[in-house]
């Protein structure tokens, strides 16, 4: 992620549709952006996740995807992103999805990553699927939400799926 990236990821996180399924605060500024693109950076020092901008064949912000790794187990990551409103359904994130669970299973040796996602978000629901990961179920209260505990969607995908 890049200062130039920082106003489109403003746009994109102040959009209703982020707003109701991500975690974003709200309202989001510039230092919300700045603040996000330094845990980015912190999290590729780290090691323990790494985040990449999508970009359009013009080089310009479509969105971010995120693997992180499980502290718990060396071999899971999950994943996580967001697409700027005016380029949804373009076929931007399945892409970009597929190419970020090839690199997690063939670099990071990685067995399965997993997808979640608040029960009515269909458009990540759809993103997901279509990288090819298998939906799982429900998990009642699986994530924490803005406050309180809400049911989520769960999908994963393995290396051998991708095979």
């Amino acid at each position: 992620m890049e200062e130039r990236d920082l106003d489109a990821v403003v746009q994109t996180c102040r959009d209703p549709e982020t707003i109701h399924w991500t975690t974003v605060p709200d309202p989001y500024d510039r230092s919300d952006a700045q603040g996000y693109r330094g845990s980015v950076l912190n999290a590729w020092a780290r090691g323990n996740a790494a985040c990449f901008v999508i970009a359009d064949l013009d080089d310009r912000y479509v969105g971010t995807l995120d693997l992180r790794l499980s502290p718990a187990d060396p071999l899971l990551a999950d994943v996580g992103f967001m697409t700027a409103p005016a380029v949804r359904g373009r076929g931007h994130l399945p892409a970009a999805l597929i190419a970020l669970s090839a690199w997690g299973f063939t670099t990071l040796g990685l067995a399965r990553i997993e997808w979640k996602a608040n029960v009515g978000n269909t458009s990540s629901r759809r993103a997901a699927e279509k990288a090819g990961f298998t939906f799982e179920g429900t998990a009642r209260g699986g994530v924490q939400h803005r406050g309180e505990r809400v049911d989520a969607w769960v999908a994963a995908l393995l290396a051998e799926d991708l095979a």
